[in-house]
């Protein structure tokens, strides 16, 4: 039995071969389309992108809910066979309910696992940052870390890891009611690529860093961004993208040729979160080494 197992959410957007990879267990946020619900990894994707789009047009689209209770009821029963304590990392409370859902289920459980500590983290982001933090916390866990230092790991990352969205279009996250600081941005009619904040420096919600005019004036302005805050230190990143892999793969080409990076990983946003920013939102998470 090992000391600790890894628990994120599918809002991580963590791929199932980095999952497996780092041996981190994945709970199922949910989607519901049509008055019904799907677990979000369930989904399939190309073909949900390809609705969007009208379900906008029709004013019709999917609305979205955190994992339940039992969903974490069962993650937590199934680790407690494998691991002495188990670790969840899940993104803002200013995001969603799985924090909330996952502490209940902890308090739910305890009598009936005493043996297992449990832990919820609050990453304090989503998506990509939120991934990078799981894996760091993974890849302590798998060097036979201990609970308390695993922790500690993870507290220390989500202190560092930034998480900027580019978004062209705000009607979906103004819909969804995740605006948060932005919504002034929203209700004007200047129809300008958008950076917005997420992470602990931001106290979890979203917040504007920048508007751009052009395609060049938004990479500029994002490695700028990222040259002040990383100080020329070597970086992890995480680039998530709503059916943009070719936006991806260019930031993912720029970032190499900028930076010093240590891994970078491209992953598809899920119905989730597109849900809430739209098609074409590309993510860009990272955090420096000291």
């Amino acid at each position: 039995m090992k000391k600790v197992a890894i628990m994120t959410d599918t809002v991580s957007y963590m791929s199932k071969q980095v999952a497996n990879e780092h041996d981190v267990t994945l709970v199922s946020t949910h989607v519901i389309i049509n008055g019904k619900s799907h677990r979000e990894n369930e989904i399939d994707l190309a073909r949900f992108y390809e609705q969007l789009p009208e379900w906008k047009k029709e004013d019709k689209l999917p609305t979205t809910s955190s994992p339940s209770t039992d969903d974490f009821l069962q993650a937590y029963r199934k680790l407690s066979r494998q691991a002495q304590a188990i670790v969840y990392i899940g993104y803002s409370p200013k995001l969603g309910m799985a924090i909330s859902a996952a502490s209940q289920a902890k308090a739910l459980v305890q009598d009936e696992l005493p043996q297992t500590a449990i832990e919820v983290i609050d990453s304090q982001t989503a998506c990509g940052a939120q991934m990078l933090v799981a894996i760091e916390a993974a890849r302590a866990a798998a060097a036979g870390s201990s609970l308390s230092e695993v922790v500690a790991i993870a507290n220390d990352l989500i202190k560092r890891v930034t998480f900027v969205v580019i978004l062209d279009d705000l009607y979906y996250l103004a819909k969804g009611g995740r605006i948060h600081k932005a919504r002034p941005w929203a209700s004007t009619k200047i129809t300008n690529t958008v950076l917005l904040e997420a992470d602990a420096a931001t106290g979890g919600e979203h917040t504007p860093l920048a508007r751009c005019k052009t395609k060049g004036q938004t990479l500029t302005t994002l490695f700028d961004i990222v040259k002040q805050r990383s100080g020329g230190k070597k970086l992890h990143i995480a680039i998530n993208h709503a059916d943009a892999l070719a936006e991806a793969e260019e930031l993912k080409e720029k970032a190499l040729a900028e930076f010093q990076c240590e891994e970078v990983f491209i992953s598809n946003i899920g119905p989730l979160v597109t849900t809430h920013t739209g098609l074409g939102t590309r993510i860009f998470s990272w955090w420096h080494e000291d």
